[in-house]
């Protein structure tokens, strides 16, 4: 936790267009995927997105054990250890075709343990969905992770294990549609487009704290203070 301003368990919550993944069929298991920068570029894809190697799934849950999410951050590093393998295990729910439903999101570089993962969640009481064909769709994902804030400008702060990841401060608390709204809007202005955005809110004693987050592995911070100004712009805060 060096050089962090605060640290917790942190809620994020985005938007996503997910499809079932090849792996479904290898596993037997539905398992969902989706672009890891979906929104990384213009509208019009300009420049061009270059896909990176790196797997965002997610685990729809059947049937999940009592404080389902409590014992996934619980379990995760031990499952980690167990097995030998550094997946970024997140518990969290999904809508999907407007139903909500609890998931498991797994964020990582390789997928090849991914069946002794899924069989150590089975011994958790966790059970899932069977593999089926699912044509993309647009979910509403809302998932938990420990994260760290390391303060780099007033209101504005760094992912310390997640060098891309930027939290951008704001005073109030904004409902998931305003914060979709919003950033559409900022979108659509083509000098604030390098970027993937999220909703993100940390509890801190007797205070929750709202950010607008950031991905972007072409930061140019010089620009932070321009974006900073859209945003109070945007939401009037």
């Amino acid at each position: 936790m060096k050089n962090a301003v605060f640290s917790g368990v942190t809620c994020y919550n985005l938007r996503r267009s997910v499809s079932s993944s090849p792996l479904s069929n290898k596993l037997n298991v539905l398992v969902l995927e989706s672009d890891p920068t979906p929104n990384y570029y213009a509208k019009n894809n300009f420049p061009e997105n270059k896909h990176v190697h790196s797997w965002k799934l997610y685990l729809p849950v059947r049937k999940a054990a009592f404080c389902f999410q409590d014992i996934i951050l619980r379990n995760a590093p031990l499952i980690n250890e167990k097995i030998n393998s550094d997946f970024k295990i997140s518990p969290g729910q999904m809508t999907i075709f407007n139903e909500n439903h609890a998931c498991i999101r797994i964020s990582s570089n390789n997928v090849e343990k991914l069946p002794l993962l899924i069989e150590e969640f089975k011994k958790l009481d966790i059970r899932f969905n069977k593999s089926k064909e699912i044509a993309e769709f647009e979910s509403t994902i809302y998932y938990k992770r420990y994260t760290e804030f390391v303060k780099i400008g007033d209101g504005i702060y760094k992912n310390r294990i997640n060098g891309n990841h930027y939290y951008f401060e704001v005073p109030v608390l904004l409902s998931f549609d305003e914060f979709i709204n919003g950033m559409e809007e900022i979108k659509n202005n083509c000098n604030f487009h390098l970027f993937d955005s999220f909703l993100t809110s940390i509890f801190l004693e007797n205070k929750t704290q709202d950010f607008i987050g950031i991905y972007s592995e072409h930061c140019d911070k010089n620009r932070f203070g321009d974006l900073e100004n859209e945003i109070k712009k945007v939401f009037q805060v």
